[in-house]
């Protein structure tokens, strides 16, 4: 990393860009229990088989035979040492989603977040995509925030994470909790933007790491991180303030946000009423999308 806080690959293609203490105490206070209570699902026996570290597998079933049904091992499948990083992982989602097939099932584009979520917590988390969004815009990427922000201009707003100033370059909110996350690629982000990620707790380790470049960036609650989430990448452990290992069921609480756009979010309809209709009339092995292949 060089003084600018700027690290790039061996071809000068930016890699990470972290940003020391840009977000107020007072934000970061005000949506520590929006996204703790967002990151509310297990990643055991959830859907990030990726970033979980164990891929898809096959699902087993009450009875010990094996389903059809794929998704990250449960926790009692989990080997000792999955088990120690994942079992305490939490994660939940901000935001919008694309369409999406599930059981067979067309999804619409939608509004995704944890049950229960107020209007003023909608808003502080919009307030705290504004303030990562402004140090994306302002940084030494520009040309990504250039790609991204065109894309959302070209997004229907009722799929945009917006506050009343106008609309942010973002679509979604993903909410980590204490989630160590392997070595991945992320799927679905827009490729030619970035990934933006800020972080809440008192913690050590969990840097977030490029092992192809055996590049480590450390950022804190506070600090803004931008990063090329399509390099692989992913935490080193997580550890007690004091630099110790934690203990099984203590771990220390570590929060993240981490905002993007998804691909494919500005095939959605104008509102979410003609994205309903679409679909809804959408003929059986259609396409997905209007204009794209299926």
């Amino acid at each position: 990393m060089n003084e600018t806080g700027l690290v790039q690959t061996p071809d000068f293609e930016p890699l990470a860009v972290l940003f020391k203490k840009r977000l107020s105490q007072e934000l970061l206070d005000a949506v520590r229990p929006i996204i703790r209570k967002a990151a509310h699902r297990k990643v055991a026996a959830g859907r990030r088989g990726v970033a979980a570290g164990t891929g898809m597998q096959r699902r087993r079933r009450k009875n010990g035979s094996i389903s059809k049904i794929t998704g990250v091992p449960s926790a009692e499948d989990l080997s000792d040492e999955d088990y120690k990083r994942i079992y305490p992982a939490r994660d939940g989602t901000f935001g919008f989603l694309d369409r999406t097939i599930g059981g067979g099932q067309v999804y619409p584009c939608r509004l995704t977040m944890y049950d229960g979520a107020l209007p003023e917590e909608l808003a502080l988390m919009s307030h705290l995509a504004e303030a990562v969004a402004d140090v994306f815009k302002f940084s030494c990427v520009d040309e990504r925030w250039e790609a991204q922000f065109k894309k959302a201009c070209q997004t229907p707003l009722a799929f945009l994470v917006r506050t009343p100033k106008g609309h942010t370059p973002f679509t979604t909110i993903t909410c980590n909790r204490s989630f160590r996350t392997a070595a991945h690629v992320d799927k679905n982000d827009l490729k030619e933007g970035f990934g933006v990620m800020c972080c809440l707790g008192d913690f050590e380790g969990c840097d977030l790491v490029f092992p192809r470049y055996r590049t480590a960036v450390r950022y804190r609650e506070g600090d803004v991180i931008l990063a090329n989430v399509h390099q692989v990448h992913g935490n080193t452990p997580l550890l007690d303030p004091n630099g110790s290992e934690p203990k099984l069921g203590r771990e220390p609480e570590r929060l993240v946000g981490i905002f993007y756009y998804r691909e494919n979010m500005d095939q959605c309809e104008s509102t979410i009423k003609k994205e309903h209709a679409f679909v809804n009339n959408r003929e059986r092995g259609g396409r997905m999308y209007r204009g794209k292949k299926k």
